[in-house]
């Protein structure tokens, strides 16, 4: 009998311990000031405003990048929606104390403009409540904020324009990015040729577990088959830049009023698990399978069910990769 597909439910879950993940990009693409000078060779560098932060720290945070950038001759901005040669996304931990103070956990990512992961650093500092709570800027960011230092020097003789660091938050967040900002000027200011990319997130497949037959050496040969074939590097060795998958599979008869099977319930369970064991996400499939179709040998079945599995989780996998400054796929 020809394999029939009742239904097919999955439901992707990346869960709240991943925090929340940069969007280098979001914003690029639309129209900025048309007086804006484009020097494409120009070592330029996107600050992405922080998510996690309130709004007026988070801009008081990119801004005090922009000038420590600036200062070492690397042209950045933060506010044009431009796109940079590269992009320089903070995510941000912290927590307000009853002193007074917030403590701040900031992991700098820089990427290039392809979205490639080059590398990340952190850095801790602490800030106070008045900062915390700091309104935005109001100034206007410098308009020439992506042209090169030299000519950004001279158009800035003529205008007085641009927010310039005198408020106790400016101040404040001068010296939380005092640190960062030097590791990237070193990156950006080194031999590009010879930067070491970020390296490649791992998948390892284990514990793929409860079919009958051979599903489970099928599932798992058809899953590695469809991550390799989208550039995704599958290694069952596990380290700090792995991500485990594994598969819990239910097969069970469906009777018909007269108490006889027809047709079997297929369950899969796929769970993302980081080096620690712990659950980043999760999908489930649902499907309805002839009666005794799966006892032996899975065949196309499992080929589907991976395949399905893997495109619906591949968001997934890119999310975590960001957040760890990982590359989804190696660097070719």
């Amino acid at each position: 009998m020809a394999l029939r597909i009742l239904s097919v439910m999955m439901v992707v879950v990346v869960l709240g311990a991943c925090g929340k993940l940069p969007r280098p990009f979001e914003g690029a693409g639309r129209e900025g000031d048309p007086a804006l000078l484009d020097v494409p060779d120009a070592q330029t560098v996107k600050v992405d405003i922080a998510d996690d932060l309130p709004e007026g720290a988070a801009r008081h945070l990119a801004r005090a990048m922009v000038r420590a950038l600036r200062a070492s001759d690397i042209a950045a901005y933060s506010e044009d929606p431009s796109a940079g040669k590269y992009v320089l996304h903070p995510n941000v931990i912290a927590q307000l104390d009853n002193s007074g103070q917030a403590h701040v956990d900031v992991t700098w990512l820089l990427y290039n403009n392809q979205g490639l992961a080059i590398d990340s650093t952190a850095n801790t500092g602490q800030i106070s409540a008045q900062s915390w709570f700091a309104e935005a800027p109001t100034g206007p960011e410098d308009s020439a904020m992506n042209v090169p230092p030299d000519i950004a020097r001279k158009i800035e003789k003529l205008s007085d324009s641009g927010e310039k660091p005198e408020s106790p938050a400016a101040i404040e967040f001068d010296q939380l990015v005092k640190a960062p900002a030097s590791w990237v000027v070193a990156k950006l200011s080194g031999d590009r040729k010879s930067m070491v990319m970020a390296k490649p997130l791992k998948v390892a497949l284990v514990d793929f577990e409860g079919a009958p037959g051979d599903g489970n050496e099928a599932l798992q040969r058809s899953a590695r088959a469809f991550l390799l074939a989208k550039g995704i590097t599958v290694d069952n060795e596990i380290g700090s830049q792995s991500i485990v998958l594994s598969a819990s599979i239910n097969v069970a008869p469906v009777a018909k009023d007269n108490g006889t099977p027809d047709i079997d319930r297929v369950s899969i369970e796929w769970v993302l698990l980081d080096d620690s064991g712990h659950e980043l996400g999760q999908m489930t499939q649902n499907n309805a399978v002839p009666h005794g179709k799966l006892d032996e040998k899975w065949g196309s079945v499992a080929s589907l069910a991976a395949q399905a599995a893997v495109d619906a989780l591949e968001g997934a996998l890119a999310q975590i990769a960001r957040d760890r400054g990982l590359l989804l796929r190696p660097d070719k």
